[in-house]
C-alpha cells in the first residue's frame, strides 16, 4: 500500500493512503419554529483516506502531505 500522507489523530501523526478532496453537501430542511432557520444547504471540504484498509473522512486540515 502507497503510504503518501500523515493524518493527525489525537495529537499523532499516523501513516496512510490519500485518496482525494472532495465537496461534502447536505440539504437542511426550513426550522418548524417561529423564526427559526429557514433552512437551504451546507457545504464544505472532506478529504477522503485509507487507513487500515478502510476509507475514513478526515478534515483536510488534519493531513500533511510527504515530501
Amino acid at each position: 500500500m502507497k503510504k503518501d500522507c500523515y493524518v493527525s489523530i489525537k495529537d499523532d501523526f499516523v501513516e496512510a493512503e490519500f485518496i482525494g478532496i472532495y465537496q461534502y453537501s447536505k440539504v437542511v430542511n426550513a426550522s418548524p419554529m417561529i423564526g427559526g432557520h429557514p433552512g437551504g444547504m451546507i457545504a464544505y471540504p472532506v478529504a477522503i483516506i485509507k487507513l487500515h484498509g478502510k476509507f475514513k473522512e478526515v478534515d483536510p486540515s488534519k493531513i500533511t502531505m510527504k515530501q
